[in-house]
């Protein structure tokens, strides 16, 4: 089965909207109350497609050159649950999936139905569900935005834009940006903690030529963490990665390697939530370290315990109390003899 994306390649965006005002005028405006039609949602809800359900929305906010026409949920008039393109009305779900096996990685945005793929991830995925309270929303991307979608196993998983050096600032203005800045990342809660992150900011660097790149302020924590994996990955590229205000003039950058060094990693972290991962690197570095206290010998013992940031600070001396009751399960502390005590037990705490 195909989806929007695969057959709109050869589409334009009046053909599509002037679809949708024929079925709209035709099918909904003047349809008897005893027909209505009903759309099937991916949780086998059934949604009354009514006028009062649906609208035209613009396709680029602000700009009002471009509609299309959406449905929208029963209980939150606000949200969009499909949208009519090609004589069908399509879930959300749907239109964020292709069936063509080359469409993989991450890919530019070029055709109406790549576009329309973008606005359903920037409008309805990352606005309607998925931003958390103290993020600033992205602006809607226009027409020719410079924009790239991460696709994974024929799902859109996630986006980046970017507004080339040259570039116009604000709508009105004459002024234009002083280099290529990141103004827009996203990638959906479902798909995270792989590593998409960083494959678009690989990507982004890999796009433009010039010696610095902009990320538009302010970052979030999470996109600190990817520059600094970015970073640890590239330390040749310390003085390319910058965090940038209005056009990226010279007073208006602050460099992100600097950045973090000041913040220091575990201040970064302790904003971050405890994630999965960071409870699995954890796990493995007790069991590591119980291994080396059942190997060591009665003289002597050395337990190397490796502070990572990934690892929070509770947790820590959480580690730390269980491998003390483990030595005195082992017999390697105890007694009344505390200098014998340090002697045979040596903490080296290394912070990465």
């Amino acid at each position: 089965m195909k989806f929007p994306v695969d057959l709109l390649a050869d589409f334009s965006k009046a053909q599509l909207e002037n679809l949708a005002q024929e079925y709209y005028m035709n099918t909904l405006l003047y349809s008897q109350h005893d027909s209505s039609e009903y759309l099937t949602l991916p949780d086998t809800t059934q949604v009354t497609i009514s006028v009062s359900s649906t609208g035209f929305v613009p396709f680029y906010g602000q700009n009002e050159k471009n509609k299309i026409l959406v449905l929208f949920s029963p209980s939150d008039l606000k949200s969009a649950i499909a949208l009519y393109l090609l004589d069908r009305w399509w879930t959300v779900e749907d239109i964020l999936k292709t069936a063509d096996p080359a469409r993989r990685g991450v890919l530019p945005v070029d055709t109406v139905g790549e576009r329309i793929v973008l606005y359903i991830l920037n409008r309805i995925i990352y606005r309607g569900k998925e931003m958390i309270a103290e993020e600033l929303p992205f602006l809607c991307h226009g027409e020719n935005d410079h924009a790239k979608i991460l696709w994974e196993d024929g799902e859109a998983v996630g986006f980046y834009s970017v507004k080339p050096t040259g570039s116009m600032y604000k709508r009105f203005s004459t002024q234009t940006y002083q280099l290529p800045v990141m103004d827009s990342i996203f990638v959906r809660k479902c798909h995270r903690g792989k590593g998409s992150g960083l494959l678009m900011l690989k990507d982004f660097v890999l796009s433009f030529s010039e010696v610095s790149l902009g990320l538009k302020y302010p970052l979030s924590n999470s996109m600190y963490r990817v520059c600094e994996k970015y970073l640890c990955e590239y330390p040749e590229h310390a003085d390319l990665l910058w965090e940038v205000e209005s056009i990226g003039g010279p007073y208006q950058r602050t460099n992100i390697a600097s950045k973090i060094q000041v913040m220091g990693l575990s201040a970064v972290s302790k904003s971050l939530s405890f994630s999965e991962e960071s409870q699995v690197i954890a796990d493995v570095r007790e069991d590591l370290i119980t291994e080396q206290i059942k190997e060591a010998t009665e003289g002597s013992v050395e337990i190397v315990v490796r502070y990572s940031h990934l690892i929070s600070v509770t947790y820590f001396i959480k580690i730390t109390v269980e491998i003390f009751n483990k030595l005195l399960c082992f017999g390697f502390v105890g007694g009344n003899d505390s200098s014998e005590n340090h002697q045979r037990v040596c903490f080296i705490l290394k912070k990465l």
